[in-house]
């Protein structure tokens, strides 16, 4: 068998003459499939936020000075996806800094981001939203709506929305000028930005697991179990404590969302924080669904180490999550750091061409006194280099390049690149592809990301059929002239 499917490979080797042109199965099994992924998902992302559309997710957190969205069709590499600077707010008002747990919603067809903020104190936090009209949140022009408050103008954070029975409420955590404790309130709404009628208190701490750090109800995020009851998950104890956790809030059924008795508070946290998964007050929570719409997921943030402190930031995680017979969630307990975890369903998965004989054919230059050698692009080590010749007559951009053998025609949907640590990062990579190591063809400028330790994804439009590519790095991030790379290798998607 070993010898038959070596002579079919020679076959359509010797049969395929132009890049691209799929004119016979070639036995590619020397792969590694990427169905897993590891948390945290990002090294940051307090208050974390997904919305679902058109197979994008939309992701923001809090940032302080502005509002940013994230777009990607894998959550499970968030840390990969595109970003979009939505909207800064102007100097010198009532809303500039401190700006708090953004949300995006769709609405009537227009996005809405719903945050809150205050001119630098924090007694004076209320909630805002702004607006698009965009069928893009991530393009066209987002307008500052104004405040989003009820008559008594009290301290507000953490503001949500909740569509039920033809109604827009809206609910948010307040107290008296961020004093404890901080409940949990609604209050309907006439439009996306205007509050209507009084507020009522449908939470407020009671337990002693609410009580941490100080006694706090915030963070409420709406779910809807299979039944579709409303279910509010909300953050119990101060952000800033290990024991922060989560808890749930059920409306009946039938039950009227401003009548506070028809709202029942579960007697204990449905998530909690776990020292041996490396999760310290896990809280502030969304929710959205696998590609393929079976699994439902929890995406929320924690710190990987105890004792809160400046140092120790906040990370956002997602996992899995079932239902249990009662109709209330079961979050488990937060999976471990570094735990291999299932890719959400419906994810497109990518298979890894394994490099163990592939070959370097030629580059520019190398960095031979620190031992950051061109074969070191290939090792599959991350933590070794290939830098070009800076401690002795230097390459400047874009005269260098190197070039790799996969030793066979491969069939390849796209690359993997991984930056280096540190300086000397590759901000734009043209690659050429070949099947004779002498003419090549060039695919064109890839953007790569100021991230390390984590492999890039540059997609192909479509299937194309190589031995050899070369890498130009073209721009750099910074002003080191001398670019390095950790890794390069290919890829094909997974066929369904």
């Amino acid at each position: 068998m070993i010898k038959l499917g070596c002579l079919l490979a020679l076959l359509s080797a010797v049969s395929c003459e132009k890049i691209g042109e799929l004119t016979s199965a070639i036995p590619q099994d020397n792969v590694i499939l990427e169905d897993s992924f590891v948390n945290p998902i990002l090294p940051r992302g307090a208050d974390p936020w997904v919305t679902q559309k058109n197979g994008k997710y939309y992701f923001t957190y809090t940032q302080g000075s502005k509002l940013v969205l994230y777009e990607t069709d894998r959550i499970s590499e968030l840390a990969l996806a595109k970003s979009h600077d939505a909207w800064i707010p102007p100097a010198g008002t009532a809303y500039s800094k401190n700006l708090w747990a953004p949300e995006l919603h769709e609405i009537n067809g227009k996005w809405y981001i719903y945050f809150s903020a205050d001119n630098g104190s924090n007694a004076n936090h209320r909630m805002y939203v702004v607006e698009n009209e965009s069928p893009n949140p991530m393009e066209g022009e987002w307008v500052f709506k104004g405040k989003v408050g009820d008559t008594t103008n009290q301290w507000a954070i953490d503001g949500t929305i909740l569509h039920h029975n033809n109604q827009m409420y809206m609910l948010w955590s307040g107290g008296n000028a961020g004093a404890p404790p901080q409940d949990i309130y609604i209050a309907k709404m006439s439009d996306p930005w205007t509050i209507v009628g009084q507020k009522v208190r449908i939470a407020t701490p009671t337990y002693a697991w609410e009580k941490f750090g100080n006694p706090i109800n915030e963070g409420p995020q709406i779910l809807h179990n299979p039944a579709n009851d409303v279910l509010v998950v909300y953050s119990g104890s101060g952000y800033w404590v290990d024991n922060y956790c989560l808890g749930l809030l059920r409306l009946k059924t039938n039950g009227d969302p401003m009548n506070p008795v028809d709202w029942t508070k579960k007697a204990e946290p449905v998530f909690s924080m776990s020292a041996e998964s490396g999760a310290y007050g896990p809280g502030h929570n969304g929710f959205f669904q696998s590609p393929d719409g079976t699994e439902d997921w929890i995406i929320y943030h924690a710190r990987s180490l105890p004792n809160g402190g400046s140092n120790n930031g906040r990370n956002a995680r997602i996992q899995s999550f079932q239902w249990l017979a009662d109709g209330t969630p079961n979050f488990g307990v937060p999976a471990k750091i570094g735990q291999a975890l299932t890719r959400p369903a419906g994810e497109l998965l990518r298979e890894l061409y394994v490099k163990d004989d592939w070959a370097v054919l030629g580059f520019s230059s190398e960095e031979i006194v620190n031992n950051r050698l061109a074969n070191r692009l290939i090792d599959n080590n991350l933590s070794s280099y290939w830098i070009t010749r800076y401690s002795t007559n230097p390459t400047n951009y874009p005269d260098h390049w190197i070039s790799i053998d996969m030793g066979r025609d491969l069939d390849v949907d796209g690359f993997v690149i991984a930056q280096k640590n540190g300086d000397r990062k590759v901000k734009t990579l043209s690659i050429a592809v070949s099947n004779d190591n002498n003419s090549w063809q060039p695919l064109g400028d890839f953007e790569l990301q100021n991230i390390e330790g984590r492999n890039q994804y540059l997609a192909l439009p479509s299937k194309t059929r190589f031995r050899y590519f070369k890498l130009t790095p073209r721009t750099g991030h910074d002003n080191q002239q001398q670019p390095g790379l950790a890794e390069a290798g290919t890829f094909r998607y997974q066929n369904p």
